[in-house]
């Protein structure tokens, strides 16, 4: 609670820094000795805009139109005369071939009705048989009514006519009539076709007066930051005006203004606070993570407000604007790597929203700020090498491009601005996500928290702890490094975090470097265990988890990755000395199963026990089918380790469901199957002796004694399994 109302007074307190503008004391006439920029939004009366929206208004009136009672009749009137003009060609007494007057009576069509017939029309309207062609007067009528049907009507002097004749045309494609009726029915309709509404100069008149009349005086806005006075510059009543709704000649806290931002930022502050109880309950029971989600909010306002005056830089509307949207940006994604994504997205919703208050309510700045924000935190927190970083940098650059080019499209921005918006937008971007690779060098260790940027160093194997490991270990080494593929696959295929689980798995055997000799894949002569009781060896084994947490804290490895150092075995039984211990008593006395067992704890994360299954089974099919490579015996010795650590409870603080298990199954044999391949083997040279035998002029095949490599590869050696 303390730590809430701290942070919700602070927020409130940065906020509220704008809301005491400098007095101005100048008069009409006097010579500005500064330039005077807005400190807040204002409204006042503006004539001249009132005559120009009054305008603008009237130019929007659409024209007005009443119907035509007469439009029917009259279209009706035109396929009459129409048909009857080619009736009295068509009964004129000629010698001249229908070729020959076709041209001549298209021409007097177009003179005396302006109708445009085609050729073809006006050859099929005198060659057609008498009982046909009366037949087609009928057609033009329906068609032409057809067409003034067209819905809303046909208006005068719009596209309505070529509406209505594109109906008719269709109409006309399924008449019972030959090719060439059918194209003079639809000529002569179309010809026909009348406005049904004309237009009416009285009522677009009226209409003119209402709309002007609707006009209210515009009331001028002057935006935060606008300059009011340049350097120099005489004032004028016009400026009196400015300086007198800006409160700037008697400056004075809005104190009911205040009062209600404390309100808003008490609400954010619980807002956020819930959302952490509700979703993110490590969170909010971690007072550390709590005072780094603090520091990150108020550093990011505490920057956007007092750095261009820390700096004597005095900022414009916009470069105010797209200085807040990098902080809000910056917040965002630091939260994203730092803490969680899905929180980060939240908090940067609402830092949005409150650079659209800092900025007088331009949801513009807004906009590009969530945008941004948004984009950032994606590409931040899927962060895998250097290369998903300068990608990440490329898609801010274009996101932020975008958003302040159609915003400021939206918000009427002339070209110039939107170029140097865009320019602006690009130097955010890039100083975003320096911004964040240096916050999270600066906050990531103090805090304790293991981002992916951290993993990345982890993962580099010239780090002194893996460089040791493979020195005095290489038989570990391998086997960390095919852990390591085996986890990120499973990880991948289950959604969990890839990253955190292929470093994990690459120290968590850190602990063999300090005796390397008494585990399996280091040993070359003697298995050490030999000469051991198995309780000793028991010992032995167990104690490179310790060993392994001793060297994590000497190299400075992250308390993340510890945790897979302490959990990969889990509770887990040491099966095989169990049994040689069970086998050294022979049953006689009882022998307690957790004298063998791991100290624990079990893994706690999805991410550890796909490493603790990883690292069981890797050992196990290596032992198994390293000499006799079998798909299928991979597959059911994957699934029984699964399985048995399951049964064993191994899994049971983890969040990995059967689902889950079975994809991590698939994962594993896949992988496993590939590095554990059957290979052909080739065949040894000769001997100098073979040579000669070979060569014989004889041709009898000589048989060859057996080598000593030979024979070793015909024998089958059995390794013993120590705690590997």
């Amino acid at each position: 609670m303390t730590l809430a109302l701290f942070s919700a007074a602070v927020l409130t307190a940065l906020t509220a820094l704008h809301l005491v503008p400098d007095k101005v004391s100048l008069e009409v006439g006097a010579t500005s000795d500064r330039e005077i920029r807005a400190p807040r939004s204002a409204r006042y009366e503006d004539k001249a805009a009132t005559a120009a929206l009054r305008q603008q208004f009237l130019a929007t009136v659409a024209p007005q139109y009443e119907v035509d009672p007469y439009a029917a009749q009259s279209a009706e009137g035109a396929v009459q005369q129409v048909f009857a003009r080619l009736e009295t060609a068509r009964s004129q007494a000629t010698t001249q071939p229908v070729s020959e007057r076709v041209q001549p009576l298209a021409e007097k069509l177009l003179r005396d009705l302006d109708l445009e017939l085609s050729p073809e029309s006006v050859r099929v309207a005198l060659e057609l048989d008498r009982r046909t062609f009366e037949a087609l007067p009928a057609h033009a009528r329906r068609l032409v009514l057809d067409g003034m049907g067209l819905p809303g009507g046909i208006h005068e002097g719009t596209d309505d006519l070529q509406r209505a004749a594109d109906l008719v045309a269709s109409r006309a494609r399924s008449l019972p009539l030959a090719s060439g009726a059918r194209t003079l029915v639809r000529e002569v309709a179309q010809h026909a076709l009348r406005p049904t509404l004309a237009f009416s100069a009285e009522k677009t008149e009226e209409a003119r007066r209402q709309v002007a009349a609707a006009v209210k005086p515009v009331m001028a806005s002057i935006a935060f930051g606008e300059p009011i006075i340049h350097k120099g510059e005489i004032v004028t009543e016009e400026h009196l005006a400015k300086f007198t709704a800006l409160g700037l000649r008697q400056p004075r806290l809005d104190w009911m203004g205040v009062f209600y931002l404390a309100l808003f930022m008490i609400g954010v502050v619980a807002l956020i606070g819930a959302y952490l109880y509700r979703f993110h309950r490590p969170v909010y029971n971690d007072r550390r993570l709590l005072w780094l989600l603090v520091l990150i909010v108020v550093g990011s306002i505490a920057l956007f407000k007092v750095a261009g005056t820390a700096l004597g830089v005095k900022l414009e509307t916009a470069q105010y604007g797209y200085f807040g949207t990098l902080c809000v940006s910056v917040a965002g994604m630091l939260i994203a790597v730092l803490l969680h994504p899905a929180l980060a997205t939240m908090v940067a919703g609402l830092l949005s929203l409150h650079l659209g208050i800092m900025t007088n309510l331009d949801l513009r700045f807004a906009g590009v700020a969530l945008i941004s924000s948004l984009v950032g935190i994606h590409g931040f927190s899927r962060i895998r090498d250097r290369g998903d970083v300068v990608r990440t940098l490329l898609y801010l650059c274009l996101a932020n491009t975008v958003a302040i080019w159609v915003l400021g499209s939206l918000s009427g921005n002339t070209l110039p601005d939107l170029l140097t918006g865009a320019a602006w937008g690009i130097g955010a971007s890039m100083l975003a996500c320096l911004g964040t690779w240096l916050g999270v060098a600066l906050l990531e260790r103090p805090f304790g928290i293991t981002t992916h940027f951290g993993l990345l160093e982890l993962s580099d194997m010239n780090r002194p702890a893996l460089r040791r490991l493979l020195q005095e270990a290489p038989g570990t080494y391998i086997h960390s490094l095919t852990v390591g593929q085996l986890a990120e696959a499973a990880a991948e295929a289950i959604g969990a975090d890839a990253l955190l689980a292929r470093v994990g798995a690459y120290y968590h055997d850190l602990g063999k470097v300090m005796r390397p000799y008494c585990f399996v894949e280091n040993q070359t002569v003697e298995n050490i265990h030999n000469r051991l009781n198995p309780t000793l060896s028991k010992l032995v084994v167990t104690s490179h988890i310790k060993d392994g947490v001793e060297l994590a804290r000497e190299y400075r490895i992250p308390a993340a990755i510890v945790d897979f150092i302490r959990s990969h075995h889990g509770t887990g039984l040491v099966k095989y000395f169990y049994h040689q211990a069970m086998l050294a008593c022979d049953g006689e006395t009882p022998l307690p199963e957790h004298h063998f067992r791991y100290e624990g704890p079990r893994p706690r994360t999805k991410e550890a026990g796909i490493v603790m299954l990883a690292d069981s089974v890797e050992g196990a099919v290596r032992a198994a089918v390293a000499e006799r490579p079998d798909p299928a015996r991979i597959q059911s010795i994957v699934s029984h380790i699964i399985h048995d650590k399951a049964a064993d409870g191994q899994l049971a603080e983890c969040d990995l469901t059967f689902r889950d298990l079975s994809k991590v199954e698939a994962a594993f044999t896949r992988i496993l199957q590939g590095i554990f391949h059957a290979r052909i083997k080739y065949p040894e040279p000769l001997t100098v002796e073979g040579q000669k035998l070979n060569g014989l002029s004889d041709g009898t095949a000589s048989e060859r004694t057996p080598s000593a490599v030979d024979a070793g590869a015909d024998r089958e050696g059995r390794r013993e399994l120590a705690g590997s």
